[in-house]
């Protein structure tokens, strides 16, 4: 047999915990099979291929949809199958067998399936099967009677649509809880990405977490020579350079075609928040469940991402949703409102002028703000109460917004029974204008004539910024910077 060879990636890192449940998978002793989903560039195929790399591995790999969207056709993804298993089991003969559906297919690769050491490895599941469930029920009786069976077997699934694999796959009869090992592959994590990017520095590499997010390709691109600003331009604002023609990739990738999936993504990259009926009203689509489907798909991706005020539940009519990618928010803010210019060559002396600095200035500390409230499990640590019971989120109602427009302490907890904690989120320490810890306790006091049952806590205020500002830092019981931030012990 001539198996799918892939050479060892020396710069390959993190990935501690998901290589751990793989090992714990594979010492079982017995088939093995394992889902791995996540978004597009995300590293779902470095992770398989690196981790399997040493063994007998049979890649299937779904063809993309072309430049119209249109899907492949089943009779062309499976054919193109059979054309791969020739090549491994290098017997030509295979490659002209007639496949009419999946059950043909799984024949052909039955008798390698039962007895072999093999890793079959079929990689973007969502075309693949046209975003159908058909290849999963003629699947699962091959798993059932024979696959099973040889403890050498390892059967791996892997797919960049996270909605589709969750709906279709993971909740699926035909194959439901036959998969021993399921891994949502996420993006790196800030100290992830400082590994990445060892040569920048912790600014440069917070810049990489607000704009791109821990997506390995993407950090990939703003790598090389000069500040990271300039790679990230050049990247953006030239023609069909890779950020500027990335954005239909994920779509096609990540999602079934929805035209009202787009609609939702640029109105909240227009917008701090939105509400339900924010949304309704943007996307023309009447109140119901076709709109829920829709958010439901967005927030699976890890596209966007819902919130209520920490005292409320998440039926609240408080609820509301904000974009949760930092890719997609950088392109409908910077790159999407000049496409014509990009495409002329307008940048192409100089990419840097096509960023506008202020408008820039301005969606770091947005996105700094959802970084921090993603990651309150980080600045519990750094304030040493981890280890106790708390509850953390952002705080509004109508009552304070009627009172003060706008109205939302960025991230609060509530610790034990006893201490309430309010963190002032500010990116930019240095533009930061005077009366923040003044405007805090204005913002406590609205807390307590909502929330009167607090008032016999213990309050401290905290101020979580990218570095020390120069004023009012006596007046904030504590001070949390990158230098804090980036302290590995904490993650």
């Amino acid at each position: 047999m001539q198996s799918y060879k892939v050479k060892q990636n020396d710069a390959f890192i993190g990935r501690k915990h998901e290589i751990k449940r793989l090992d714990d998978l594979l010492s079982r002793n017995e088939a093995s099979f394992l889902v791995v989903y996540g978004r597009r560039r995300v590293g779902k195929t470095e992770l398989i291929e690196q981790y399997f790399r040493n063994r007998c591995v049979f890649k299937f790999e779904g063809i993309e949809s072309d430049s119209d969207n249109v899907l492949t056709t089943k009779a062309e993804q499976i054919s193109n199958c059979s054309k791969r298993l020739a090549k491994y089991m290098e017997n030509p003969i295979i490659a002209k067998a007639a496949c009419n559906d999946w059950t043909d297919f799984f024949e052909l690769i039955d008798d390698v399936a039962s007895k072999e050491n093999v890793v079959l490895y079929f990689e973007e599941i969502q075309w693949l099967v046209g975003y159908k469930s058909d290849f999963f029920a003629q699947l699962k009786p091959f798993w059932d009677d024979s696959w099973r069976h040889n403890k050498n077997l390892v059967l791996v699934l892997c797919g960049s649509s996270v909605s589709f694999i969750v709906n279709q796959f993971l909740s699926n009869k035909a194959l439901y809880s036959r998969a021993q090992e399921e891994i949502h592959l996420k993006p790196f994590n800030f100290i992830e990405i400082g590994k990445f990017l060892p040569n920048f520095g912790k600014r440069e590499q917070m810049v990489a977490q607000l704009t791109v997010g821990g997506i390995c390709e993407y950090l990939k691109q703003v790598k090389g020579k000069g500040t990271l600003l300039t790679n990230l331009c050049r990247k953006s604002f030239l023609p069909n350079s890779f950020f500027a023609i990335e954005y239909e990739k994920i779509f096609v990738s990540s999602l079934a075609t929805n035209r009202y999936y787009k609609s939702v993504i640029e109105f909240l990259a227009k917008n701090k928040f939105a509400e339900i009926k924010d949304l309704e009203k943007a996307c023309r689509v009447k109140s119901g469940g076709h709109l829920t489907e829709v958010l439901v798909d967005l927030e699976k991706c890890g596209f966007i991402q819902k919130y209520v005020p920490l005292h409320k539940n998440e039926n609240s009519k408080l609820l509301r949703y904000t974009i949760d990618d930092e890719y997609l928010l950088f392109y409908y803010r910077f790159i999407r409102p000049i496409e014509k210019c990009i495409k002329n060559g307008d940048y192409n002396e100089h990419p840097e002028k096509a960023l506008n600095r202020i408008n820039f200035n301005q969606i770091m500390g947005y996105s700094f703000e959802r970084w921090c409230r993603k990651n309150h499990y980080i600045f519990a640590r750094i304030m040493g109460f981890n280890g106790v019971a708390y509850e953390s989120g952002t705080f509004f109602d109508r009552k304070s917004c009627n009172i003060e427009k706008g109205f939302q302490i960025d991230l609060m907890y509530i610790i034990n029974g006893s201490k309430i904690i309010f963190c002032e989120i500010k990116y930019d320490s240095g533009s930061m204008q005077s009366g923040v810890y003044e405007k805090m306790i204005s913002r406590k006091n609205l807390f307590l004539q909502s929330m009167p049952k607090y008032s016999n806590y213990t309050f401290e205020m905290v101020l979580i910024t990218a570095e020390k500002p120069t004023n009012e830092i006596d007046d904030f019981d504590l001070v949390i910077t990158l230098d804090e931030i980036s302290n590995e012990q904490y993650w």
